[in-house]
């Protein structure tokens, strides 16, 4: 017997799969100018675009776009990025509380841009982004290395 498609699934079970995804990997691209010019037309130049992705244990990732002041962006890229890995592990209902938490510290753009990628994720979970389209250099790995000035994994 097959799985039900996540589709079919009923409200109970979305919630039972939403508690067992586990964050187990979160990679923050910051665009060169070239991509940045193609997803954020007339941003400044003082401005850092980029995308941050949630993959979790089921095989599902979430994406959330931003775009950075460089006034906000205090110490450099990596810094800025790295308070992202204290979800990994984490199922996306406590990575949701936990953003919750660390939202006055985080300050907005970062809050937003995590929440937004979280979000993401649990609509794939829950299959209600099924006409949702995502851009397909968005999701090719190499094509992002290409032109990401600065990445980080963890």
């Amino acid at each position: 017997m097959y799985p039900e498609p996540l589709t079919l699934l009923k409200k109970d079970e979305c919630i039972e799969l939403t508690k067992k995804c586990k964050i187990t990997r979160i990679e923050c691209f910051r665009f060169d100018c070239e991509l940045s010019d193609k997803l954020q037309p007339g941003h400044g130049a003082d401005c850092h675009c980029g995308l941050l992705t949630i993959s979790t244990n089921l095989g599902t990732s979430g994406f959330g776009e931003f775009v950075i002041s460089s006034g906000n962006l205090k110490g450099d890229f990596i810094q800025w990025a790295a308070v992202f890995q204290r979800i990994k592990g984490l199922t996306l209902t406590d990575g949701l509380k936990y953003v919750h938490q660390k939202q006055e510290a985080w300050g907005e753009v970062r809050t937003h841009l995590i929440e937004s990628a979280l979000t993401d994720l649990s609509d794939k979970l829950n299959h209600s982004s099924a006409g949702k389209k995502e851009l397909s250099f968005l999701s090719d790995r190499t094509y992002l290395f290409e032109h990401s000035g600065a990445y980080i994994s963890f």
